[in-house]
């Protein structure tokens, strides 16, 4: 039994009919925002930089939460916009006072993170206010969110990442005027390396066959291609196969799941994450002694990610509620779980939780 890891696929969705999935996004949103798909979450950050950077000085900056993963701040570097953080607490709240106290005349564009799918936009009502009266420009990242709700919405520019959920790359990105995106070629490379590692792995674990060795350093080298400085659009394969998603079981499901964990778990869940009525990108808990438990889990073949890493940058700058979030924090993929899998989790879990690890 496997539980996370990269997202595979079975050759019999090639054969499945359309959902309208994606044909029905479009139509959701048309009307409040312009549409376009890009190839990931990295290149819609590049086409939002490139609609906005005419905005941006030499001594301009945008503002970034100290808790972010630190491939975000790739496409700032790449296109050469300066930026500074505000403040995360332990329960992944934004520090709105905090907020307000860094804004002058040299913030240009703030942006926002939908934590693990959770929206924070009743938080942040009166902070939207001063940014409206001040022209400041709000970017929404709903990369962790797998439902997508228009009432949660309040950037000026708002984008996900359909590759954290589903097993091909995109990502839809909606901004409140229209954009004009100049595209580079897809790297084929990337997505044939995936795409056999991806086939690979479903062997794997359907028939035992394949050394976990091979799909392993074909996803590796795959990652080392997915960025570049030009923006990638989405193929139209990967729109194809993702229309076929029946959306509504997978948030069902993923809900479902999360409710069960969180009923045995909810002491140490992040107080940001206590809000059922979301549906999150996985169960997120925080424990002491992350990575021995990590460490102990990926031998009983339950591989949870890490929610993330922290840059030099941000440790440099003091953010001890970011840094410990970045030291305790578990995210564990609730996606592809059976009742079967869900009690392997519950138990393993069960084994690694000591009262002396609990945060």
């Amino acid at each position: 039994m496997i539980i996370g890891g990269e997202h595979i696929f079975s050759p019999r969705i090639f054969f499945k009919k359309s959902t309208g999935y994606i044909d029905n996004l479009i139509e959701d949103f048309k009307p409040n925002y312009d549409v376009n798909f890009t190839f990931g979450g990295y290149y819609s950050i590049l086409s939002i930089i490139d609609s906005i950077k005419d905005r941006f000085t030499e001594d301009s900056i945008i503002l970034l939460p100290s808790y972010l993963c630190s491939s975000i701040l790739k496409p700032f570097k790449t296109r050469g916009i300066k930026y500074e953080f505000y403040k995360v607490d332990e329960e992944l709240f934004i520090d709105t006072d905090f907020l307000i106290s860094l804004i002058n005349g040299k913030v240009k564009a703030i942006y926002f993170i939908d934590y693990f799918g959770v929206s924070q936009l009743e938080r942040l009502q009166s902070v939207i206010e001063v940014l409206r009266s001040k022209n400041i420009i709000i970017i929404q990242d709903i990369v962790q969110c797998i439902e997508i709700r228009k009432e949660f919405l309040f950037g000026d520019f708002v984008f996900n990442s359909f590759r954290k959920f589903f097993p091909f790359e995109g990502s839809l990105l909606l901004s409140k005027n229209k954009l004009t995106i100049n595209f580079g070629t897809v790297k084929n490379k990337y997505i044939r390396y995936k795409r056999v590692a991806q086939l690979l792995r479903y062997f794997h674990i359907k028939y035992g066959i394949f050394n976990s060795k091979i799909f392993l350093s074909l996803f590796r080298k795959a990652e080392k291609l997915y960025y570049n400085e030009s923006i990638m659009k989405i193929p139209k394969f990967n729109l194809n196969q993702l229309n076929k998603i029946d959306i509504e079981l997978t948030i069902n499901r993923q809900s479902y799941y999360f409710k069960e964990l969180y009923s045995h778990f909810s002491s140490i869940v992040p107080k940001l994450l206590h809000n059922l009525n979301s549906v999150p990108l996985g169960f997120v808990f925080k424990v002491k002694n992350r990575d021995e438990i990590r460490n102990n889990l990926f031998e009983k073949n339950i591989y949870p990610p890490i929610h993330w890493v922290l840059t030099d940058t941000i440790i440099g700058n003091h953010f001890p509620d970011s840094i410990m979030l970045s030291n305790t924090i578990l995210t564990f993929p609730i996606i592809d779980l059976t009742e079967e899998k869900l009690h392997y989790l519950i138990l393993n879990i069960n084994k690694n939780l000591k009262d002396e690890n609990i945060s």
